[in-house]
């Protein structure tokens, strides 16, 4: 559809964006709405990013006043960051929803492991998510969807040692709709198009009433007497319109979902504030002689959770260990190519009030002070327990600094039930402005040490569901 046309008609709904969280809400509303998705950028076929060896990456500002270098990731295209993402799926721990009541540190979300368990289940099943049976140390109501990818050789010798130790859920395909992980290690443009992304299930979100405009990008939303009556875009061209709708949901990011919000006048002390994600690192071991690695059945295997919860999160975060199976860094020697372990160590981080988001001249800037002594913490620990942890004679290890990004924009505009403190209330909805919601990672009050994709995912649909 194009935008003249878009223009010359009342929407029920218009959603901003067309990644993980614009398009579990279009699944989760009622069969009967007429939905406009308006998305920034253009479709670019599988085959087309895997020729070009690249997708159009937005350059966000940023005033950085960390020591380290710092970097967002996103991409603008039909699908967003489901192009490029790594397809990892845990669930976040039930303890991760109350980290405040339980630890004393940041803040309760709204809503609970339980509220979110049969959503969870859902999206894993429109996904295909590989992961095992129901025998998971977060508790399921369903299996997962399919079988866990075949450990590497070190998963088998952590899963008899631990009962901490599991296959990691993946949307990386074992079976289902997609073509098979072809365990490359190159995950953010899967060369055989195994893992999930909107493009390549996009008919699983189509449905009658529902068009598309592309190459046009929602600025802010129009309100009159505190409702939206639907939102100011901008064309490829430059030139502006208007849209009309009753009701808006923002699904562009954390970060464009709060300048949408700030040009559109919501005044929330919140708002913008709290931008987060993980901080992580690679810890690199050699293994003792005969001790071998890899020859798993995708790119990352393994989860542990032996780091993960505990009274330690009083005073520092929530660590998951993530076993990478594709030989990125297989030993020098000759003969001991095989004799390395490669673990990630993923940590929760406490938002900080002073990582945000700006508008400069109308335009989106990110300010950023660092990641908090809560989350590097954290990984300091972890470093130092993993000799007592992993069941191996260890030679040499080899720890890089944090990470620059894990690639998961968080915050902005968290949810609550207090208006003071929160942006968004459970459902999403923005407490200034009712019929306006604002999906995604930028309602999460917390940093799990978990990907975020699935909750993110999760939280949509059941916001959907509550129009």
């Amino acid at each position: 559809m194009t935008i003249d046309q878009a223009k010359s008609e009342t929407w029920d709904v218009i959603i901003a964006g067309s990644s993980f969280a614009a398009m579990f809400f279009l699944r989760g509303l009622p069969k009967n709405l007429r939905v406009l998705v308006v998305e920034k950028g253009g479709v670019q076929p599988h085959g087309d990013q895997i020729a070009n060896g690249t997708r159009i990456d937005e350059n966000i500002k940023m005033d950085n006043r960390a020591e380290d270098s710092k970097k967002w990731v996103a991409h603008t295209l039909f699908g967003g960051n489901s192009n490029c993402w790594w397809a990892c799926t845990p669930r976040f721990h039930p303890n991760d929803f109350q980290l405040k009541s339980l630890y004393g540190v940041g803040l309760d979300w709204p809503i609970s492991y339980d509220t979110l368990e049969p959503l969870y289940a859902e999206v894993e099943a429109v996904m295909d998510i590989a992961g095992g049976g129901s025998d998971h140390i977060l508790p399921r109501s369903t299996p997962f969807p399919f079988p866990p990818h075949m450990p590497s050789r070190t998963d088998v010798a952590l899963q008899a040692h631990s009962r901490n130790w599991f296959a990691q859920p993946t949307a990386r395909s074992n079976g289902g709709r997609r073509a098979q992980c072809c365990t490359n290690g190159v995950c953010s443009l899967c060369p055989v198009d195994a893992k999930f992304s909107i493009l390549n299930s996009v008919d699983l979100f189509e449905r009658e009433g529902v068009s598309l405009v592309l190459g046009a990008e929602v600025r802010a939303v129009n309100t009159q007497a505190g409702i939206a009556r639907g939102v100011h875009v901008i064309d490829a061209s430059g030139a502006a319109h208007d849209l009309k709708a009753d009701l808006v949901a923002l699904g562009t990011n954390a970060i464009f979902n709060a300048g949408i919000l700030q040009r559109s006048g919501v005044t929330s002390a919140a708002l913008g504030r709290y931008l987060h994600e993980q901080v992580a690192l690679v810890v690199v071991l050699d293994l003792g002689a005969g001790q071998r690695n890899y020859f798993g059945g995708t790119s990352i295997t393994g989860h542990g959770y032996d780091l993960y919860d505990g009274p330690h999160r009083a005073e520092y975060g929530a660590v998951l260990m993530e076993n990478h199976n594709a030989p990125v860094a297989v030993r020098p020697e000759m003969g001991r190519w095989t004799e390395r372990l490669r673990i990630k160590l993923i940590a929760e981080d406490l938002p900080q009030a002073e990582n945000r988001v700006l508008l400069h001249d109308d335009e989106v800037m990110t300010q950023w002070v660092g990641h908090s002594s809560y989350g590097l913490s954290a990984l300091d620990a972890a470093v130092a327990r993993l000799p007592e942890i992993l069941p191996f004679d260890i030679e040499n290890q080899f720890v890089s600094p944090p990470l620059i990004t894990e690639a998961h924009i968080q915050g902005t505009h968290r949810m609550g039930d207090d208006p003071e403190q929160s942006v968004v209330d459970s459902n999403l909805k923005c407490h200034g402005i009712r019929n306006v919601l604002a999906l995604g990672a930028g309602a999460f009050p917390t940093a799990s040490a978990a990907n975020p994709t699935l909750t993110l995912s999760a939280l949509s649909l059941r916001a959907g569901r509550a129009v």
